[in-house]
């Protein structure tokens, strides 16, 4: 690795996104309206826990304050 984070930065989403682009290739292609309806679930999901994962942030902050 690169001393520079910006450069590393681009390496991890270099990593992320072919990493996805992979499964997109192995998993979605096989069936895509299941790989769809599933990546919409998990993206709900994450939609969701958004505002918790918000006040658990501030609730820390104040604890440090």
């Amino acid at each position: 690795m690169n001393n520079d984070p910006y450069y590393n930065f681009c390496l991890e989403e270099i990593r992320f996104y072919t990493e996805k682009i992979n499964e997109i290739i192995k998993e979605g292609l096989k069936d895509p309206k299941k790989y769809y309806e599933e990546s919409k679930s998990e993206w709900k999901k994450i939609y969701q826990m958004i505002p918790v994962m918000y006040m658990m942030n501030q609730m820390e902050e104040e604890k440090n304050n």
